[in-house]
């Protein structure tokens, strides 16, 4: 088995913009090399030819830009669940400029959060199943966008609200093989986002989905975290001390389910109060944490 360590550049939000100012940290401060580039540092309408800036930036810094993901702002929206029939449209087209962008930096896929249920749909059977039908099908389109860009695969995320794709079994409607027309649909998986109210056994289990999952999971994002909350901690030793997310449990996990590689993405989210040098601090020690134990164990890709 063979691990990649990276970052998601969430933790540059209105701190470090722009990539001049997130590339060096990354690279010199934390030591990475992969970056999981979150849509938040993207300008909303950003012509596609800006993601050559970014390609150069990250060139100079000896980074690889691996995948792309929605990000906060897109988080906040319902996408291709809305409701309304021109809304998710838009949400589609978004989705077509994602990957668009995705493929000028280079990077092998993008994806994340791809739809919530607003609560009356949720509510309404009908309703309920006539969109998760087409939220399969919007996918089915995208994955068609995608192989036409030349993109290895788009991802799914296990989400933390009931209203969201955020169990095993509504995770497993989504994903898809792919073929020679189709990029394959795997899942991003977050191993915090285990806490969706009034969900019980494995769903609540982080280690059970890595092992169940592992395997059609190209991204694990990692975030210290608790079963009450989607926290998005830092893995410092206060942290790890009350959070439940393990390093050698995790490659233990996947071990166990037949992963045969994967990138850890590291998605730390400090709160926009928080001092910068202590952000920083907490990246680093995250960093430490986590190379520490692929390292120790074996499993750190090169």
């Amino acid at each position: 088995m063979r691990l990649a360590l990276g970052i998601n550049t969430c933790f540059a939000v209105k701190r470090w913009p722009r990539p001049a100012d997130w590339a060096p940290i990354v690279a010199d401060r934390l030591g990475l090399g992969l970056v999981q580039h979150s849509f938040d540092l993207v300008a909303p309408g950003a012509p596609i030819s800006s993601a050559a800036g970014v390609v150069e930036v990250a060139a100079a810094h000896g980074l690889e830009l691996h995948s792309t993901f929605t990000g906060l702002a897109a988080y906040s929206d319902n996408l291709l669940l809305h409701p309304e029939a021109d809304a998710r449209a838009r949400a589609e087209a978004w989705f077509g400029a994602a990957i668009a962008y995705t493929a000028a930096l280079g990077a092998r896929a993008t994806g994340g959060h791809v739809g919530a249920f607003s609560v009356p749909d949720w509510t309404d059977e009908v309703r309920r199943r006539d969109l998760w039908a087409a939220l399969r099908a919007s996918l089915e389109g995208l994955a068609v966008e995608a192989r036409r860009a030349g993109l290895e695969y788009l991802v799914v995320e296990n989400l933390a609200a009931a209203r969201e794709p955020s169990t095993m079994a509504m995770i497993g409607e989504l994903l898809a093989p792919g073929d020679l027309d189709r990029t394959p649909i795997g899942l991003c998986l977050d191993v915090g986002h285990m806490c969706v109210p009034g969900s019980s056994g494995e769903d609540r289990d982080p280690y059970a989905w890595l092992r169940a999952l592992g395997p059609a999971s190209p991204i694990v994002q990692l975030q210290q975290s608790d079963a009450g909350a989607d926290h998005h901690w830092p893995f410092t030793a206060e942290r790890n001390a009350i959070g439940r997310i393990d390093a050698d449990r995790v490659i233990d996990a996947l071990g166990e389910g037949g992963t045969r590689e994967s990138a850890l993405i590291l998605e730390i989210i400090p709160s926009f109060e928080q001092d910068d040098a202590e952000v920083l601090a907490d990246l680093r020690a995250s960093v430490d944490y986590w190379r520490d134990a692929l390292a120790r164990r074996g499993v750190l890709a090169p």
